[in-house]
């Protein structure tokens, strides 16, 4: 991935944009609710995906999708990854914290079985938080998340971030998580397989 330095300032503005919004809300938060189903995928699949995942696979969710860094990549809570993507017309580079329900604040409601991810400004504070569940359903799988976002945060930002949600994820689904694991594995494997204890599929070195 090649940044320029117009790409690195206009990330710096987008989180100093998202920072005066935290600000300004003064630990108010709003929800957006939005949900998608993944005919014939089962959970572990998305699961086993969303650990191991890696940068050329990521660029297939969505064309504004750039490129992936991994800060920190292990199995499970603590990992962190940097998603470079546009949004609302304007280069974000997201932060991204794997978190349990029960470190984070309980305003946030997350379920026992939820997966929470915190986007972390450059001094490791959260800046909005995204709730995730992930409900087997007698077809594949029905995920349903939840933006939190500071209540300041303009509508438009939102309504942006959700569109965006939307569209990303049946690449996740049906392009770029099989593609992993066939070039994991040589081939499609089963659930049973795709364990979430260990990375399959490790970070590049520098």
């Amino acid at each position: 991935m090649e940044l320029n330095v117009s790409d690195w300032l206009q990330a710096a503005d987008h989180e100093v944009e998202m920072r005066r919004w935290r600000d300004q809300s003064h630990g108010r938060a709003k929800e957006i609710p939005v949900e998608c189903q993944f005919d014939g995928v089962a959970p572990e699949v998305i699961r086993w995906y969303y650990t191991n995942f890696d940068e050329e696979s990521y660029r297939m969710w969505h064309p504004s999708h750039i490129g992936l860094q991994w800060e920190k990549k292990i199995a499970g809570p603590g990992a962190i990854h940097i998603a470079w993507e546009m949004v609302h017309g304007k280069l974000a580079a997201y932060r991204i914290r794997v978190d349990t329900p029960a470190s984070v604040p309980a305003s946030l409601g997350a379920e026992k079985d939820a997966m929470v991810l915190s986007i972390l400004d450059t001094e490791g504070e959260t800046l909005f938080n995204i709730v995730t569940r992930y409900l087997q359903t007698e077809g594949g799988t029905l995920k349903r998340s939840r933006f939190v976002m500071p209540e300041a945060t303009p509508i438009e930002f939102c309504d942006a971030h959700r569109q965006h949600w939307l569209e990303e994820q049946p690449g996740m689904a049906y392009q770029a998580a099989p593609y992993l694991i066939k070039k994991t594995f040589g081939h499609m494997v089963g659930k049973e397989l795709l364990t979430l204890d260990r990375i399959a599929v490790p970070a590049p070195t520098r």
